[in-house]
């Protein structure tokens, strides 16, 4: 740059111009970069994006050093730029925003350079561009700023220009050779690369689960895994089902992003949960949010202002030295900015955050879980219950998005404030120290954390594989004993928590060491700031204050910017976790009431099954055509080979399905026109397998009416003949069945379940296999308690044993979907057809 005398002449026009385009330049680099492609990230779908992202590898590796050669120029010019003002007696010709534009170039340069290493399909037109406008920036300025009069016998204004060269010739080869490249394979076939076929929050390895050799692996085999090994052998099974589960979501994800036309309008569909996230309709929570605003709000002042406060008590120390006087006025200030102020303004706040997040969480999960029980059969038969468990588990973490919100904003408003306030206050050194050690400890922290993420799934593996050791060990016992195995369950378990304790290990080594990175950089970036203002200090330009503050401000941000990394990746998985609720909630019950549907009105209880079809599919017929009638208070028996359709029928009458033909009629009206409440309140079932709940024994019965009276209780009981079984216990009526009723037999399980429908008193009984696992004795027993729940009531049986179908009014019997026989038990002896055959296959075995 050229040497003039400040004083004696005013910049000229081409300085002038100089002088905006030393903010103008970097400005539009950024927009080319950053702002374009964000642009085309939201708006525009990964197939569209994948064009011009594919070159030669040597062509890629070639362009690499672009940004880092030019980033490199900078540098070496800002070096130069400052031994050359400290050399001359006259200040350099360039306008004052020189250094500016320096400081902020390197930081672009330097981040492009970052990126494009880090991107695996680069969009190469928008390299294109900022390099091109890079160069012809960069040639303005050296067009403007250079002196027509001036003789090159300068060794600086040499070595500036020289640089100057270097870097548009730099960028202009960059954006030529690019454009070839992309040019020589405008030809071939485009295929987008893992990065722009996949979601951008990532996947699995070569976007597929890792093949697993199982080969040798069998339960009750010790694995050839020992203490000291790679603990990822013991878990390749369950991440191969983990990545299965991950690789589904996110394909999803992926399609509904091609839907969507990109990021935006993915993003536009959450809208949905607004109203779970958001109280529109709460004012206390309303009241606990603008409590939290209004808290953040104070921080940031605060953030600011006691770092500060402390600089004028240091000053107002330093003038009363060794008068006596004590500056009692700052040091009030002070202590109430740090408390009762900041204090209570964090307790309010945390205090206001938990209130919110505890809404949201509440709102969600309820909203998810009364979904999930709406839906029909179809979707619980095809469903895992883990599956859908994690659905709703996954999706309420999205109740801490707003704490997402609200930890990412203040950190970016105080990083904001930072640069903006110090750089007023000092100058754009200190704005570059900030900016440059923020962008280098993101960087790290991005890095750092996609290896600790790699370790983190490792160590829950490990956990999950020694609890399911453990809880194998243990619930089989019997069988240990029986085969004597309990030294190889010692090694087993053993095995497991050596590989635990290993992935643990590694875990916090690993987070123990980027953590230690990070603060690293934070300090070297402290160092370098407050070495500018220790220079100042010492030269008269600055107070000791200001070195106090700097200090002290530095401290107040740097908490912040050690989470937000965590933060941020904590946000990016809500999205995954997001994607599972979207996903559930999207899903609709196949079975939904019309607009305007009535509750059932009760005549009697006649039903009808008029020409009634249904299938799982059109592939998959089940039933054809089906129609019989049930009186009031009648017996109807359905029985036939396994698979007929007879269980399928009664799932129809309760409406898991609906019909796919015909109609089914009770008292004349339809059940798909009446509410699905009140149709499944006037029925009641014994289904084969009867489920109970880890309660007691009073709790599971009295389920079937809420409001019913304990002596209810035992009156339905001693009807289902289990009265005296329960008595039995210690507990009586109190006593825990466990999981699945572990403490009762079957035939006392289907007996509980009989008590159940008669506590529930219902018009019609469904009785599916009510006797299909018990012994002969405990069937008489269910049978007699079967007769007191069929009295006065129409009952539907389904059976295999036709022992207990004999005294129904009406058997029909079911083959293929269809009603091949029908009548009373005589009136198919005599027939002599299929049911016949049945029967007498049925008692000769005995």
């Amino acid at each position: 740059m050229d040497s003039i005398d400040p004083i004696a002449r005013d910049p000229g026009p081409s300085e002038k111009v100089a002088h905006v385009l030393y903010i103008a330049g970097p400005l539009a680099v950024v927009a080319l970069t950053v702002v374009l492609p964000l642009l085309r990230l939201l708006i525009r779908p990964a197939s569209e994006r994948s064009r011009y992202s594919g070159i030669g590898r040597t062509a890629r590796t070639t362009l690499t050093c672009v940004s880092p050669i030019t980033c490199l120029t900078f540098i070496a010019q800002a070096i130069l730029g400052s031994f050359q003002n400290q050399a001359s007696a006259q200040d350099v010709s360039a306008p004052d925003n020189s250094p500016l534009y320096f400081l902020s170039s390197i930081l672009i340069w330097g981040t492009l350079s970052v990126v494009l290493v880090e991107s695996k399909s680069p969009h190469w037109p928008t390299y294109i561009l900022a390099w091109t406008s890079g160069a012809l920036i960069d040639a303005s300025i050296v067009a403007l700023t250079t002196s027509k009069e001036l003789a090159l016998n300068s060794g600086y204004e040499i070595a500036r220009l020289s640089l100057h060269t270097l870097r548009i010739t730099v960028l202009l080869a960059g954006a030529v050779c690019s454009l070839c490249s992309i040019q020589r394979h405008s030809g071939q076939e485009e295929t987008g690369t893992e990065e722009e076929t996949s979601s951008l929050l990532g996947t699995t390895p070569n976007g597929q689960a890792r093949e697993n050799d199982l080969e040798g692996r069998s339960y009750g085999s010790i694995p050839q895994t020992a203490e000291g090994e790679n603990p990822e052998a013991e878990v390749e099974e369950d991440e191969a089902k983990e990545d299965e589960d991950v690789k589904e979501i996110k394909e999803l994800q992926r399609k509904r992003l091609e839907e969507k036309g990109g990021w935006l309008g993915y993003l536009r569909s959450f809208i949905i949960f607004l109203p779970y996230l958001v109280p529109y309709n709460h004012r206390p929570t309303q009241g606990w949010v603008v409590v939290m605003i209004l808290c953040m709000g104070t921080t940031r002042v605060l953030t600011l202002m006691i770092p500060r406060q402390l600089g004028i008590l240091t000053e107002s120390l330093g003038n009363m030295f060794g008068t006596g006087s004590v500056p009692w006025k700052d040091i009030a200030i002070w202590g109430l900015l740090q408390f009762p102020v900041s204090t209570i303004t964090n307790m309010v706040e945390n205090m206001a955050t938990i209130r919110v997040s505890q809404y949201a969480y509440r709102r969600l999960t309820e909203a998810a879980f009364s979904h999930v029980m709406s839906l029909s059969m179809d979707y619980h038969t095809t469903k895992s219950t883990g599956r859908v468990t994690k659905a709703i588990e996954q999706g309420s973490n999205l109740s801490s998005v707003l704490n997402s919100v609200f930890n990412i904003a203040p950190v970016i408003i105080d990083f904001a404030v930072a640069v903006i306030y110090l750089t007023s206050y000092f100058d754009s050194t200190l704005g570059f120290i900030i900016i440059a050690t923020a962008m280098i400890h993101a960087y790290v922290g991005y890095k750092g954390n996609g290896i600790n993420m790699s370790y983190e799934r490792v160590l829950s593996e490990t956990y999950r594989r020694e609890n399911e050791t453990l809880y194998d060990s243990i619930t089989n016992w019997q069988t240990v004993v029986y085969h004597n195995r309990a030294g190889f369950e010692q090694d087993r378990y053993a095995s497991s928590i050596a590989n635990s304790l290993k992935a643990q290990r590694r875990y916090f080594d690993g987070f123990g060491f980027i953590h230690a990175f990070e603060s690293f950089i934070l300090d070297a970036g402290l160092l370098a700031a407050a070495s500018v203002v220790a220079l100042r200090v010492a030269a008269g330009s600055a107070k000791l204050s200001s070195f106090v503050f700097l200090v002290s401000y530095w401290s107040s941000i740097r908490a912040p910017m050690i989470s937000l990394s965590w933060t941020l990746r904590e946000t990016t998985s809500h999205l995954i976790d997001a994607e599972w609720l979207y996903q559930l909630l999207q899903t609709k019950p196949s079975v939904q009431e019309k607009p305007g549907a009535r509750d059932l009105q009760w005549k009697g209880g006649r039903v009808d099954f008029c020409n009634v079809d249904f299938g799982y599919g059109p592939e998959r017929p089940i039933i054809q055509d089906m129609t019989f009638t049930a009186e009031p208070g009648q017996s109807i028996a359905l029985v036939g080979e396994t698979g007929g359709g007879k269980s399928t029928t009664l799932k129809l009458l309760y409406r898991f399905y609906d019909v796919t033909g015909g109609r089914i009629l009770i008292d004349g009206q339809d059940i798909r026109d009446v509410t699905l409440h009140s149709l499944r309140e006037s029925l009641g079932a014994v289904p084969q397998e009867p489920s109970v709940f880890d309660q007691t024994i009073m709790e599971n019965i009295i389920y079937a009416r809420p409001g019913a009276s304990e002596a209810d209780v035992i009156e339905a009981c001693k009807g289902a003949r289990i009265h005296h079984q329960i008595m039995k216990f210690p507990d009586g009526y109190k006593t825990r069945l466990g999981e699945r009723g572990v403490r009762l037999s079957g035939g006392e399980l289907q007996r509980l379940s009989i008590a159940r429908v008669l506590l529930r008193r219902p018009q019609i009984v469904v009785l599916d296999e009510a006797t299909s696992s018990v012994d002969s004795d405990t069937e008489a027993a269910v049978q007699q308690a079967i007769r007191i729940l069929s009295k006065d009531r129409t009952v539907f049986t389904v059976a295999h044993r036709l022992s207990t179908v004999v005294g129904a009014d009406l058997i029909l019997v079911i083959d293929g979907g269809k009603v091949v026989e029908r009548g009373t038990h005589k009136e198919l002896l005599e027939l002599g057809g299929k049911y016949s055959r049945l029967w007498s296959m049925q008692t000769s075995s005995h």
